[in-house]
């Protein structure tokens, strides 16, 4: 399971307390929930949970937080997650501007976000072109893209330390 994203802001309506939380400086909980549950049951199974995260400095507040909480709780768990910084300007060459999730390297669900990052839409695409495309998108953003905890430690260390 691969996921791409490229929002600098998602609107996610259960994420809302949380981050307020998390930008009024509270102690945020950082305990397993329903979605990490999941990714270890995808790991003991022996199938990788991945996902890469296209980024534009400076971090708006929802990627320092979602670094920062949901991210960490997503590796403890046992998901890949990498950072791929970019600029609008110079994007990755062979990765896409649009998020999707990609199952199996077969089934590809390009997702489809408002302007202020709400969820409105998820399309399957099943031809064999958007398949590969989809999958050559994921080697290019995974090869290129650092591990969370190294971009972390290299840019931003003060979020390894929010609890």
């Amino acid at each position: 399971m691969y996921r791409l994203e490229t929002l600098q802001v998602y609107d996610v309506a259960y994420e809302r307390a949380r981050f307020e939380a998390f930008l009024a400086g509270e102690p945020i909980d950082l305990a397993p929930g329903p979605w990490q549950q999941t990714i270890r049951g995808h790991r003991d199974a022996g199938r990788a949970v991945e996902r890469v995260h296209v980024v534009v400095e400076p971090l708006t507040d929802y990627l320092r937080y979602e670094i920062a909480t949901s991210y960490r709780r997503g590796v403890a768990a046992g998901e890949r997650i990498a950072i791929l910084p970019a600029t609008p300007e110079d994007w990755p060459a062979g990765v896409p501007t649009q998020d999707y999730w990609l199952f199996d390297d077969r089934d590809v669900w390009v997702m489809e976000y408002d302007r202020d990052g709400r969820f409105v839409m998820a399309e399957n695409k099943t031809t064999p072109g958007q398949i590969q495309l989809a999958v050559q998108a994921k080697r290019i953003a995974l090869a290129t893209a650092t591990p969370l905890d190294d971009y972390v430690a290299a840019h931003h260390p003060a979020l390894r330390h929010v609890s």
